[in-house]
């Protein structure tokens, strides 16, 4: 009896925890399954937030969602940045609420304010009508100035942190005031250009490609990615406007001392 009851103990500590749908619907996965089993943030979890080596590396939000995601249509690393975004925003709002202060500026005055954002009132982005990707889960797209066709996939959680790692690499061997980032973002996402899928001949293409092209394609693809609008309308100290919402450390905990 005393076995049962200790298996009964160890059940009744386990941490419970919900099934998130993800805003792609899992088009992107295999299986298509566009649900994930996400557990609530406990007292433990604040030991990762306040880790000086998770903060100082950068890794702290990627071990904290990958302790928390239980199940998943797919490893971490290849979620979608906008589904990793969506449970990010929701182990927020039920970890520590969902006001979330924040600092912005108003872009008339310049002037600095508080502001607190209600993460429940943030909305679901899918993918539009009429648009999906293709069996490579690749869309196209024509660039206006140049007319190119390039066939390109939305970034994922392993993308970003591969764009972010390389630019990082780079401005610390060449000392570089100039990051490279946006560069790399477009490397990682385009994957044929007018049928010409080999790598050398896309990088060498992206660094020569008209600023028009890079706006409006990198336009379209935030337009059509699924994920969580980081947009909200506030009330400045001259008026209203659309502010952007970042998702960092201090996302999960403003009061986070190291």
């Amino acid at each position: 009896m005393s076995n049962v009851k200790q298996q009964t103990q160890d059940i009744q500590f386990q941490a419970p925890f919900d099934v998130i749908p993800l805003p792609s619907n899992g088009l992107f996965y295999p299986g298509q399954v566009g649900t994930a089993k996400v557990e609530y943030m406990t007292a433990m979890d604040e030991n990762i937030l306040t880790s000086p080596n998770l903060i100082k590396s950068g890794k702290v939000l990627d071990v904290l969602m990958e302790r928390k995601i239980k199940e998943s249509p797919v490893p971490f690393d290849k979620l979608l940045v906008g589904d990793r975004n969506a449970i990010m925003i929701w182990l927020r709002a039920t970890g520590y609420g969902e006001i979330y202060p924040v600092k912005l500026t108003d872009p008339t005055s310049g002037v600095e304010f508080d502001y607190e954002i209600d993460l429940n009132s943030l909305k679901t982005k899918e993918l539009p009508e009429g648009v999906s990707p293709d069996e490579k889960g690749e869309f196209e797209f024509l660039l206006p100035r140049s007319k190119k066709k390039i066939k390109f996939s939305l970034l994922t959680v392993g993308d970003e942190r591969a764009v972010i790692t390389r630019a990082d690499k780079y401005e610390k061997a060449t000392k570089s005031q100039i990051s490279n980032t946006l560069t790399y973002r477009l490397q990682a996402q385009i994957k044929e250009i007018d049928g010409n899928r080999d790598i050398n001949y896309i990088q060498q293409y992206i660094n020569v490609m008209p600023a028009l092209d890079s706006l409006k394609f990198r336009e379209y693809s935030d337009s059509i990615e699924p994920g969580i609008d980081m947009s909200a309308e506030v009330e400045g100290p001259t008026g209203t406007f659309q502010a952007s919402i970042t998702l960092g450390l201090n996302f999960f905990w403003p009061n986070v001392r190291v």
